[in-house]
């Protein structure tokens, strides 16, 4: 892949996802303990997490693991089986040095010591299939009934041996038997790229978990002193009006009085029923129009404060952005226009949420796609504005109002005239009267109006649990990081297989192959804790060393898909290799996509690429991913996390051949086969005797092991 650069476009929902898994940095699986292990674990959880790490591809943590297991005493014909597998897993042949076979020998030894048993049975097969590669290697054509014999008891086993098996010493096996087993195999690569439903549920290792919906209600809007000034003002008022009414009907004529008082109090009754529910409907439009954007306030993406990083609010402006444009309705008519506004207070209201609630932007994603989709359906119903017409108060119910305030002061008139000695109370009651109703009732209906809007954050709660239980149930059956392991390597298998078919060649045509990954650009990125980067998007590179040149064949994989498209292939002669090494790097972010930097320009990360280069100056790169922002500082060093980006790429292997390709030229080719030739002959002469292997005795010179259960 030579250097490159990338654009930032959407052009519909796939591409809006990867846009969204590049925003917040991908998905990090912390709470996931597969590969986890503690200094005080028992030897069954070391073998466990063992095979966990086999199984999600990586061998060498693995081999570690089972090494430790079998130095410490613990045997089983299922741990040598296992160990012989991690043993050879991911290697080359070229890479398999007297250490490597010694330690591949201690394994067969170790399960002959037991009976026969299914174990046993797949590690007999692993040796009957190494042992034809060392006929091979040795300039011997494998007996034919040899390789009948052996590839027949492969497929005696359970499915499962026979997967293992062909999936970690598929660098070791080659020539004749490969081609046999790549023409046996071929179809049952196909089918099980697919298996398990791969096109349904691979996505969802991708999604992050879901934070919990959260109650949301606008802060109360507290009343201001004034107008609680003004109250109490109004309320002696009153109160000197009534007892101004009582001194008049005690020195009075009270048949003045009473009609103008109940002219009063049917006045004011009716001003107070009316204005109550003017005051709601004005305040419910207000709450509405704000959740609908009306007025239109833009939302600035900075931290407003109260401990909430920035980078998160930019993290979910741009994922409700993201979500409404994926949500927009065909046709799209004004969707744009008519939700502007909603959009915005969206952004306001998920960072109001769940600014300080330590969840990542990612894991709110399914709530603000929930919404967007809510607005959406709105939207196409024609009822997005509908509450306008409502909750908004009726001009029937303003003139009611004013018309009972006529009324009122009708009464305080008829008092104001003096019948009865009334003035006094006509005063004070009309004008304290006016300003009570008009104060008590902003008091009375703001805790009205609180009530009101808490029970509907409550109604929408109920429905976002719902939701988020729905959500809970489809991300169910996410495949763990281990099927996902398998997938990719069934695919580099069929890749490969694929790639010696277009270029007609067979394994026998074939002195070394290299399998390279790196994670496409606008690719979703996710990983459990302590396993390597999984990516929704994957540029593969296929290298098929042959005596004549080298055969580079570059594709693009849609991973979720299984898809793969945009072939480029690239040839040259062993000549024309000028050195392959693996260097620090420029990698430039730009709104989440990544492109490594071309010379000249200032990098604002550094990463580890290998780099194939050519004799015409042409690189070959692959950028070995970092781990920024889904890394556990307190359990993952920095050391280990690039050893795991190198392996699991298949960079370090490919360094392995290829910078001795760069070193040796075309003179490598004789030089490596008769490396192998050589050690093949000298392994053969010692798998007559036991030996002492990798710097221990072997198991069957020691007593005392204890079996794994």
């Amino acid at each position: 892949m030579t250097e490159f650069h990338n654009t930032n476009h959407a052009a519909d929902e796939a591409h809006v996802e990867q846009q969204i898994g590049a925003i917040y940095g991908g998905t990090f699986h912390r709470n996931e303990t597969t590969y986890n292990i503690n200094p005080s674990d028992p030897p069954e959880r070391r073998f466990e997490v063992a095979l966990e790490r086999l199984k999600g591809g990586m061998p060498r943590p693995a081999e570690s693991l089972l090494r430790e297991l079998v130095e410490q005493g613990h045997d089983s014909t299922e741990l040598a089986y296992y160990y012989a597998l991690s043993i050879l897993s991911d290697r080359s042949l070229n890479e398999v040095t007297d250490d490597i076979h010694q330690r591949f020998r201690t394994a067969d030894l170790m399960a002959k010591r037991f009976a026969n048993d299914a174990w046993r049975g797949a590690m007999d097969v692993v040796w009957q299939l190494m042992s034809c590669v060392w006929q091979q290697e040795m300039g011997v054509p494998p007996d034919a009934a040899e390789l009948e014999k052996a590839t027949a008891n492969l497929h005696g086993l359970h499915p499962e041996r026979q997967a293992e098996i062909t999936r970690h010493l598929s660098l070791v096996l080659g020539g004749a038997l490969q081609d046999i087993l790549d023409a046996q195999d071929a179809e049952r690569v196909r089918q099980d790229r697919l298996a398990n439903d791969r096109v349904g549920r691979a996505w969802k290792f991708f999604e992050p978990d879901p934070a919990p919906p959260r109650f949301f209600v606008p802060a109360r809007a507290a009343i201001p002193s004034d107008e609680w000034v003004k109250a109490a003002f109004a309320g002696v008022g009153v109160l000197m009006g009534i007892f101004a009414l009582l001194n008049g009907f005690s020195t009075g004529r009270p048949e003045f009085g009473v009609p103008a008082l109940l002219v009063m109090v049917a006045g004011f009754g009716i001003a107070i029923w009316a204005g109550r529910e003017q005051e709601l409907g004005t305040m419910r439009l207000a709450a509405r129009d704000r959740e609908h954007g009306i007025p239109l306030q833009y939302q600035q993406a900075v931290s407003p404060g109260h401990w909430v990083r920035t980078d998160f609010v930019q993290q979910i402006h741009k994922l409700v952005e993201l979500r409404f444009w994926a949500a927009r309705p065909n046709p799209q008519g004004n969707w744009v226009n008519d939700t502007r506004g909603i959009c915005e207070y969206y952004k306001w209201r998920f960072v109001a949420l769940f600014g300080n609630a330590q969840v990542q932007a990612g894991a709110v994603n399914w709530l603000i796609r929930w919404h967007a989709k809510r607005v959406a359906a709105e939207w196409r119903n024609g009822t997005l504005y509908a509450y306008r017409d409502e909750v908004r108060p009726s001009p029937s119910v303003l003139l009611i109002h004013r018309t009972g305030l006529a009324i009122a002061a009708t009464g305080a008139l008829i008092m104001l005239a003096g019948y009865g000695g009334f003035a006094g109370a006509g005063l004070f009651l009309g004008i304290g009267g006016y300003f009570a109703v008009k104060q008590g009732l902003r008091i009375l209906v703001a805790q009205q109006f609180q009530a009101e809007e808490t029970e509907r954050g409550q109604r929408l709660l109920r429905e976002e649990e719902q939701a988020y239980a729905s959500w809970l149930r489809v991300l169910a059956d996410r495949p763990d990081d281990a099927e996902m392991a398998r997938w990719l390597d069934l695919d580099k298998a069929y890749l490969k297989t694929e790639a010696l078919r277009r270029c007609a060649l067979t394994n026998r045509d074939l002195v070394a192959h290299v399998t390279l990954t790196e994670g496409a650009a606008n690719a979703r990125r996710a990983r459990v804790l302590g396993g390597p980067m999984r990516y929704s998007r994957y540029v593969i590179l296929v290298f098929l060393l042959t005596r004549s040149g080298v055969r580079e064949i570059e594709v693009d994989l849609d991973f979720l898909k299984a898809n793969v498209h945009d072939e480029r292939r690239t040839s040259f002669r062993y000549d024309a290799l000028a050195a392959a090494r693996v260097a620090e790097v420029g990698v430039r972010y730009a709104d989440g996509w990544h492109y490594e930097i071309v010379n000249g320009e200032s990098a604002s990360l550094r990463k580890r690429a290998f780099r194939l280069t050519l004799v015409s100056g042409e690189k070959i790169s692959v950028v070995a991913e970092g781990f920024e922002g889904l890394a556990d500082e307190n359990l993952e060093n920095e050391a280990m996390l690039q050893r795991m980006a190198m392996e699991s790429s298949g960079i370090a292997g490919a360094l392995h051949v290829l910078e001795a390709v760069s070193a040796e030229g075309r003179d490598w080719i004789a030089r490596e086969q008769e490396r192998r030739r050589r050690r093949s002959e000298d392994w053969s002469r010692r798998n007559d005797g036991p030996g002492l292997l990798g710097g221990f005795e072997s198991p069957a010179d020691r007593t005392g092991a204890t079996p794994i259960t």
